[in-house]
């Protein structure tokens, strides 16, 4: 019985064939069509004939380049903040993050979506919003319009804030979870009754432990970090500007002439996506083949 059981084929098997193909048959289409558009093949009026000059000024030029560097940093420092804002309230917190009034009001970023996160941080974080206003009173201003700019600012400071509230919940939840699954509290208990300090069994045992399990959520949230597009267009800084913001722009500007670039920026920004995930693919698959 457990033979053929070994043998027998998952049911699930097929779904997932099913999923991967399709996936990738969506994004091999959306590169399809990226590459036709950046080429002006599917423009209106049509152009004389497809040529790489687009292509050229978002390869030589600085505007692709600047707005996913920027994107880039911005992403790292909101995965760093939220990541170790979550670590900290997880480790301090234990089990009390999931029980009682603390464990409800943790979780209710996760139910506000981008927009409405944009605007509350412009109520809170503008010149002329919460924090201004009790800084004016509380004497720490003479004016709200003194407060320091934490909307559209070249420093992105609000988009990053904003982001931070919304995804640190998440990331909470995730390192809560694996927590109780791979036992942590019992492994620092033990590595501390060996003689390790504190510090050395949350640097050595908690951090690696939680790493590998959370690497692939954390990888996830931050691809959609760099395509994130409510919240640095209501709130970001005219430029530099994400990619998103930089795309969107270039595609349904007034200068349709700078439509197939927009389009060459997006088939770039995919090319770059496939070719990590390839990478990190690759270099997960190498142990195996080799053993």
């Amino acid at each position: 019985m457990n033979r053929s059981s070994a043998t027998k084929p998952s049911n699930h098997e097929p779904w997932l064939a099913f999923f991967i193909v399709s996936t990738g048959g969506i994004v091999a289409l959306a590169v399809v069509l990226t590459v036709i558009h950046s080429l002006g093949g599917l423009d209106w009026p049509p152009a004389l004939g497809l040529n790489l000059h687009h292509w050229r000024a978002v390869l030589h030029g600085d505007v692709f380049w600047t707005a996913f560097g920027y994107s880039a940093l911005l992403t790292m420092a909101t995965l760093l903040i939220a990541l170790a804002s979550a670590l900290v309230i997880v480790l301090v917190l234990g089990e009390r993050v999931r029980y009682g009034l603390l464990g409800r009001v943790l979780y209710l970023p996760l139910a506000v979506p981008g927009t409405v996160a944009a605007l509350l941080a412009y109520q809170f974080l503008s010149n002329a919003g919460l924090l201004s206003r009790l800084a004016h009173v509380l004497g720490w201003a003479r004016e709200p319009a003194d407060f320091p700019a934490l909307i559209f600012d070249p420093a992105g400071i609000g988009v990053v804030l904003t982001h931070v509230a919304m995804i640190t919940p998440l990331f909470i939840v995730l390192l809560d979870n694996l927590r109780q699954h791979e036992r942590l509290p019992l492994y620092l208990q033990q590595a501390e009754s060996l003689g390790a300090s504190r510090t050395q069994a949350l640097r050595r045992i908690a951090l690696p432990l939680l790493a590998r399990g959370a690497l692939p959520v954390i990888g996830v949230y931050g691809v959609a970090l760099l395509g994130a597009f409510e919240v640095p267009l209501l709130i970001g800084a005219a430029y530099p500007s994400m990619l998103s913001i930089e795309i969107q722009r270039q595609i349904n500007g007034l200068d349709q002439t700078l439509r197939p670039q927009g389009y060459a920026m997006a088939t770039l920004y995919l090319l770059l996506l496939i070719a990590a995930w390839a990478l990190i693919v690759w270099r997960g698959a190498r142990p195996k083949l080799s053993g």
